[in-house]
């Protein structure tokens, strides 16, 4: 996403308009990565006065913006929407319906239908858990076209081929204290797990402990009862909120 991000910012000109993007303050890495590229990109901070706010709006340039201070200027008429050429969401797959930026976005189609909006993830798994996320996050962003970037895609694949990574790998071995603790929390877990195949709610082949020591585990578990999660007992509910906190 990176890589698509940096082109879409290298053909922008100032001539289209201003270019906001929209970083939350969770974001400050990927920022950070944006700037190192674009050192040129500036901040429109809280700090700046309304009039200087808005020459920036009208500047032409390209301005990291929080969704706090657009949508008050959005709401008290303080920028001028038809210089604005766009409007880019860093972190698509933290956005909802009711989210602020689905907010903006719709204040912003309202004002200006010329100009365009371009959302960003590097998450795949956070925008398929739930039901029809991606869909309904395009919805409320009227965004009608999705591109797809895995990493085997040629041009993707020839971008992390010119500077492929330094991998070390280095092994700590455990003391009997973390090998005690380990395998108490494997027998905990394989306990839970043996509960949760009792609802047969979800797939079993999934319901291993080996699955169970990585990250993405609880929003396999979620994800498969996120439709029925309504309908679930207290027990099991609790069954996978202990799943994901061991």
């Amino acid at each position: 996403s990176l890589s698509a991000l940096s082109s879409l910012l290298l053909l922008h000109s100032p001539f289209q308009g201003t270019l906001l993007l929209l970083s939350p303050p969770s974001s400050s890495s990927l920022k950070s990565q944006i700037l190192h590229y674009h050192p040129h990109i500036e901040e429109i901070t809280a700090d700046l006065p309304s009039h200087h706010r808005l020459s920036l709006y009208t500047s032409g340039s390209a301005f990291f913006i929080t969704a706090r201070i657009l949508i008050v200027d959005l709401l008290t008429s303080k920028i001028p929407t038809s210089s604005i050429a766009g409007i880019i969401l860093l972190t698509a797959h933290s956005l909802s319906e009711t989210s602020t930026e689905a907010f903006i976005v719709r204040i912003f189609r309202s004002l200006n239908r010329n100009a365009y909006v371009r959302a960003f993830s590097d998450k795949p798994h956070a925008m398929v858990s739930g039901f029809s996320k991606t869909e309904r996050i395009m919805k409320c962003l009227y965004i009608k076209r999705l591109h797809l970037w895995p990493r085997f895609q040629v041009y993707v694949s020839q971008e992390l081929e010119k500077d492929p990574p330094q991998v070390v790998d280095i092994r700590v071995p455990m003391t009997k204290s973390m090998l005690g603790i380990q395998k108490a929390i494997v027998e905990v877990m394989d306990a839970c797990l043996k509960e949760m195949r009792k609802t047969n709610k979800v797939d079993v082949e999934d319901l291993t402990v080996e699955n169970g020591l990585f990250k993405s585990f609880d929003e396999i578990v979620r994800r498969q009862l996120d439709p029925i999660w309504h309908m679930l007992g207290k027990k099991t509910k609790q069954l996978v909120s202990d799943l994901k906190t061991l």
